[in-house]
């Protein structure tokens, strides 16, 4: 009787354990759930991230946010890996929103750093134009060295890339074009105002040349005055400019010819000594001048002496007005070149002893600049 009362105890505890279980079981499959709505926001953050250029722009933040997302599944798959009644979601779950947090603040840093750095971008760009414009009028022209141009031609391609990049989007590489761009033009201005300068250092006597040539016209003769940086030559008639035309002058116009073979227009105050047309001369028409002057050969004479140059360079000659001009360059091993139509009407207004007066400009620096 005992032993039946025994047996049917145990099967009751047993039944209600069973069921306890049971309940239990029920209870932890229903209320443990794995965080599929956190994993879900993880994944759409990052994507949204990577949708704003985060990793272009907040690389860091992003791979902190990925890192995240990878330990949350990676935790996800251990917990799932587990007999149900032992699954632990909490760590899963933390990392998910952990990630979509990070993911969140890439996008936000991403966008802040692109906006910055378009702006930046924009600046940049608009100073390079700006300076790139003030070469080509100023400096451009000039009788620069291969180095200072090729540095310009380099700086103003790269800048031409940025701008391409810049209306890609790519800010990145559109900042550091304008980078390189900023300072191939920079370098290339720089050693180029310094010859500028150079070049101006002689501007006392351009002026006193200038003066000279408006006074010889006041009083009845008819003056060539040639301005090199303004690459002109002008009629003066009765103390007034009566003509001017555009000239081309010797491939290295800048500063005063010193000696044969060194292709530069010579300044100073010199005259026509002949006139030459037809077969006399290899051009259309021409006027010599009587360079060297005295000044020339003194000058000429003294380098000689200090051992600059060797007397046997020559001090060079047969430096005339002459025509086939009109290329658009300075060309000539020391002439002043003129388009034939023009070269006519100098070449008629101008006698034997006409005076010429060539002057590196007729403006001050500051003037030019103006």
């Amino acid at each position: 009787m005992r032993v039946r009362t025994f047996v049917k105890f145990f099967i009751f505890l047993f039944t209600v354990s069973i069921l306890v279980f049971i309940g239990y079981s029920v209870f932890v499959y229903k209320t443990i759930k794995p965080p599929i709505e956190e994993i879900n926001l993880a994944r759409e953050s990052l994507a949204s991230a990577k949708n704003k250029m985060a990793g272009r722009y907040a690389n860091e933040t992003l791979k902190e946010a990925e890192n995240l997302y990878n330990w949350s599944m990676k935790e996800w798959k251990t917990q799932n890996s587990r007999f149900f009644l032992f699954r632990d979601y909490t760590l899963t779950q933390d990392l998910a929103l952990k990630s979509a947090y990070k993911s969140t603040n890439a996008g936000n840093e991403a966008k802040s750093v692109k906006t910055k750095l378009k702006n930046g971008v924009e600046t940049e760009l608009s100073t390079l134009k700006n300076q790139i414009e003030r070469f080509e009028k100023y400096y451009k022209t000039l009788a620069l060295n291969k180095t200072t141009i090729n540095a310009f031609n380099k700086g103003k391609t790269r800048f031409l890339e940025a701008q391409i990049e810049y209306k890609k989007n790519d800010f990145q590489q559109a900042a550091k074009l304008a980078k390189r761009a900023t300072e191939s033009v920079s370098q290339a201005e720089k050693t180029a105002h310094v010859k500028l300068i150079g070049f101006f250092e002689n501007y006392p006597d351009w002026e006193k040349n200038i003066k000279l040539a408006y006074n010889l016209s006041k009083r009845g003769q008819t003056v060539i005055l040639v301005d090199k940086i303004q690459s002109v030559l002008i009629i003066l008639k009765g103390g007034k400019e009566y003509k001017t035309f555009q000239a081309e002058f010797g491939i290295s116009w800048m500063g005063d010819k010193m000696h044969a073979g060194d292709k530069a227009t010579p300044e100073g105050v010199y005259k026509v000594v002949e006139k030459k047309s037809g077969p006399r001369t290899i051009y259309y028409k021409a006027l010599l001048i009587n360079y060297p002057n005295n000044e020339d050969q003194k000058r000429y004479d003294k380098m000689v002496k200090s051992g600059e140059i060797s007397r046997k360079t020559g001090i060079g000659g047969l430096i005339e007005i002459h025509g086939d001009g009109g290329k658009g360059i300075n060309w000539t091993d020391g002439c002043v070149a003129l388009e034939n139509k023009e070269m006519d009407v100098v070449y008629n207004l101008s006698a034997v002893n006409t005076p010429v007066i060539i002057v590196g400009s007729r403006l001050p620096l500051e003037e030019y600049f103006n």
